[in-house]
């Protein structure tokens, strides 16, 4: 330090110097998030091959800082937001993490410290008593849970993260029976237009309807998103390209007409749309909306080109490849000089020519052997004009503007958020162990989670749909720390007849709010298959 006094100047030029340390170091975050764009797809892992934990956990401690928290400062740390935007180089939890602290609001950063961390509390550590919320106490660097507690406070020291305020909006759609009401789409533009700015948790009722809470809030997010995917509303609006075509590859927007009444109420549905999406980040839901990937990296402003057609239209890129193999062809060809035989080179270029001569360029020219390149680069400038949408991605970034800024969502890839909105259902017999699981009542090698597991695999991805939202009442695969456990149905009689055929005749039930599946002791798998395909066809026509 400075031996007359300038304790102040020595800060100060420390704090300088470490600015300048971060500033050095962002030129290899960029060198490392370059690297591992080029090798995620040759990695076991993808990009979670290059996410540093230690580096994570460092950042975690750093964002669940309550002063941090309740400051809304996490966003100005110079060295966070520079890293969670290098997004292989932190955990998703991590990123996540951030994006809600520098986004979301105070209220829902200081909430986060509710939700379940990784780790979770020592065991010896009693639970403290407070005057209602929740409690959270710093153990070791990290925030634990406490849970919901009443009375007066006994442990110090302690936080009170308080809940969410909570906003309940009641629905009187219209549906069967009930034709002269308003229909859902103009009450979710409504309700999402009036909640745009709103920090409150969302609740939707139904009204005619018992439930509450988070499951008829889920079905109003997943209805609406069903609604803006459905082939009806694209009749009215015209939004998305392809409609038929959305569960392969997912939605993108129409090309929008010269007529400027109907171009402005592209846009205006497209904003809603943004809006919905932001929203649905918000609040934490997975309305299932399956957007193209395409359509997300323009959102987020990646760059987007030829190799991404793949993405958006798998039957055009599969033809382009065959043509491009064919121009390889050529290369090979001309590579060869005079190591080849000219009557081999012959051979390959009436090759080349027979297997294009139903082809004609953009001048109307049969497409040959000797015009084949500049052909396969019209090809690719065709595929790359497709992704030329620039009014309906502002428009839908303007709707996410309404929540958040767009350009927080920077540090997601476009994968993830696509993960956020939709998950596919297709599993693998690795992927089922983690997703359906016998509870603590079953051991792991009972035979019906066996038959149900087989059961599943053979499955198409309708029926796999349906037995997900049977247990879950959701559209969407659960995420691996929410898994579907198993519980053996409880009897109120002793089964009849040996090996449990007495329960033969029962149907499986499920509490849809924690993904609990009730399955009765059947006494072989054919019976499994016939009784849990009558349960899921009679909720799909009580529920649907």
């Amino acid at each position: 330090g400075d031996p007359h006094g300038g304790g102040g100047g020595g800060g100060g030029a420390s704090e300088e110097a470490a600015q300048a340390a971060i500033r050095a170091a962002l030129p290899c975050l960029s060198l490392l998030q370059a690297l591992a764009e080029i090798l995620a797809p040759y990695c076991p892992g993808g990009h979670s091959h290059f996410a540093s934990e230690a580096l994570g956990l460092h950042v975690r401690r750093q964002l669940e800082d309550p002063l941090t928290l309740g400051s809304g400062v996490a966003s100005r740390i110079p060295w966070v937001p520079a890293l969670c935007r290098a997004r292989s180089v932190l955990p998703l939890s991590v990123r996540h993490l951030y994006f809600t602290c520098s986004s979301l609001g105070a209220s829902r950063a200081l909430a986060s410290l509710r939700a379940p961390g990784s780790a979770a509390p020592p065991p010896d550590e009693g639970l403290a008593l407070g005057g209602g919320g929740f409690l959270v106490q710093r153990v070791g660097g990290s925030l634990f849970e406490r849970g919901r507690v009443f009375g007066r406070m006994m442990q110090q020291p302690e936080l009170r993260v308080p809940e969410l305020a909570r906003e309940t909006v009641e629905i009187d759609h219209a549906h069967a029976g009930h034709e002269d009401r308003r229909p859902l789409m103009v009450w979710a533009e409504l309700i999402l237009e009036a909640h745009a700015k709103s920090a409150t948790v969302l609740d939707v009722t139904w009204r005619g309807e018992e439930g509450h809470g988070s499951g008829p809030t889920r079905k109003f997010f997943e209805k609406v998103a069903a609604e803006l995917a459905s082939e009806r509303e694209n009749e009215t609006c015209r939004m998305w390209r392809d409609v038929g075509d959305a569960d392969k590859e997912g939605l993108f927007p129409a090309e929008l007409p010269e007529d400027n009444e109907e171009r402005t109420k592209r846009l205006r549905r497209l904003r809603l749309i943004g809006l919905f999406i932001a929203k649905a980040l918000q609040q934490g839901q997975k309305p299932g909306l399956f957007l193209a990937r395409p359509l997300l990296k323009l959102i987020l402003g990646d760059r987007v080109g030829f190799e991404d057609i793949k993405d958006l239209d798998k039957q055009l890129a599969a033809g382009v490849s065959k043509v491009q193999e064919w121009q390889e062809l050529k290369s090979r060809v001309m590579e060869g000089g005079e190591e080849m035989e000219e009557e081999e080179k012959a051979r390959c270029v009436t090759h080349v020519n027979e297997e294009l001569r139903m082809m004609e360029n953009e001048n109307g020219e049969q497409v040959t052997y000797d015009n084949l390149d500049p052909y396969v680069a019209q090809l690719k400038e065709d595929c790359v004009r497709r992704f030329d949408i620039p009014q309906q991605v502002e428009a839908i970034r303007e709707g996410i503007e309404r929540v958040f800024p767009w350009r927080s969502l920077r540090v997601f890839r476009s994968e993830e958020i696509q993960q956020m909105l939709w998950s596919d259902i297709e599993w693998g017999e690795g992927g089922l162990e983690a997703l359906v699981r016998p509870g603590p009542t079953w051991p792991k090698e009972r035979e019906q989670v066996k038959w149900l597991r087989d059961l599943l695999l053979s499955m198409d991805t309708r029926r796999r749909r349906a037995f997900v939202r049977f247990v879950t009442a959701s559209v969407c695969k659960p995420a691996a720390s929410n898994p579907i456990i198993v519980y053996p149905q409880v009897e109120s009689s002793p089964p009849a007849g040996v090996g449990g055929q007495g329960c033969d005749s029962k149907l499986p039930t499920c509490r849809t709010c924690v993904n609990f599946l009730y399955l009765p002791n059947y006494s072989s798998p054919a019976v499994l298959q016939e009784r849990l395909g009558l349960a899921m066809w009679e909720e799909h026509i009580a529920f649907d």
